[in-house]
């Protein structure tokens, strides 16, 4: 108990002095350890190293202020990150995946109060298990335009956006599935190219086109894409009320919790998306609704450095054994 109440005090001082320059020996030597010991404690019961709780927490009030309409400039010097770039990269690192993203697709609050429980959770309870899969290449057509309303920020609220009047999304998809009649049923939505300065982020809707016959219906003021490369599937838990508020919070487990402590980053080459299929009517299934989120994804430099240590290792044990017979 002593020295949960020791770490929880620190939490508490990094968050009232979150702007300032943080350093491992002034807080050491106010909880009265050596540096080496309270570096050991603060591992043991949050599951990270010191300087790399700070700059994420710092990074997690930054995002905040973004949200609220300061420039990613100032907000990187308030927090103490010299240039635009170094901020992104630290971002990076410590989520996996580029301020943009979070933008989109978290919504904008203050960090919730720090606590020895809910540190440790955060970086070491990996509670979603998505499925990662090579997809089979397919394209999707569609059409985009740009978008700025304020209920809809990120993808998460695509599902609230198609009850807008303003939106046409229902009559564009009902004209989109005459066109491919061949194909597999799947709407694909996507939200992407947010600009940092104004908001405005590009809006697209569309069908998978999964059937050769159904490629020359692609009209040709229709926008296209074509799916393809690793991705991370996430299945949103199946419900009979409170969709959309379902997918926030598959989104946020995804981007808070998941990628940030996997072995995966952002593919930034790529898109995220929503893929809905007939599971995201719920009259076919007892009411309950359903999608998958599709994040691309590829190995971490220190997942692909440890995976071909491991290729070697066990090319090595062959040929020690084959050289044995």
């Amino acid at each position: 108990m002593e020295y949960e109440s020791m770490i929880q005090s620190v939490l508490d001082e990094i968050d009232k002095r979150i702007t300032e320059n943080i350093e491992t020996d002034e807080l050491a030597r106010t909880a009265n350890y050596s540096i080496y010991h309270f570096r050991r404690v603060f591992m043991e019961l949050t599951g990270t190293p010191f300087m790399n709780y700070v700059t994420r927490r710092k990074l997690e009030y930054a995002l905040y202020d973004m949200s609220q309409g300061k420039r990613i400039i100032d907000v990187a010097m308030d927090y103490g990150f010299e240039t635009h770039a170094g901020f992104t990269k630290a971002f990076k690192k410590h989520f996996g995946y580029p301020p943009s993203l979070y933008r989109l697709h978290i919504p904008a609050y203050l960090p919730l109060k720090a606590t020895v429980y809910n540190v440790k959770l955060k970086y070491g309870g990996l509670i979603m298990t998505p499925y990662i899969i090579e997809m089979t290449p397919f394209t999707v057509a569609g059409r985009t335009n740009l978008q700025k309303i304020p209920n809809v920020k990120r993808t998460a609220d695509i599902a609230a956006f198609w009850d807008e009047p303003e939106s046409d999304a229902g009559e564009l998809l009902d004209n989109t599935n005459k066109l491919f009649p061949k194909s597999k049923h799947c709407e694909v939505v996507m939200c992407y190219d947010v600009d940092d300065n104004t908001g405005d982020f590009i809006y697209f809707v569309g069908r998978g086109v999964t059937h050769p016959d159904d490629m020359k219906n692609i009209l040709p003021e229709m926008a296209t894409y074509e799916i393809k490369g690793l991705y991370a599937v996430f299945s949103t838990p199946p419900v009979s009320e409170k969709f959309v508020q379902t997918i926030r919070e598959t989104w946020n487990s995804i981007l808070i919790e998941w990628l940030p402590n996997s072995e995966f980053e952002y593919d930034e080459a790529r898109k995220d998306f929503e893929y809905h299929d007939y599971r995201c009517h719920g009259w076919f299934f007892g009411g309950k609704e359903q999608i998958d989120i599709c994040i691309p994804i590829r190995l971490k430099k220190e997942a692909k450095r440890k995976a071909r240590e491991r290729d070697i290792e066990f090319w090595e044990d062959e040929m020690n054994l084959r050289g044995q017979r």
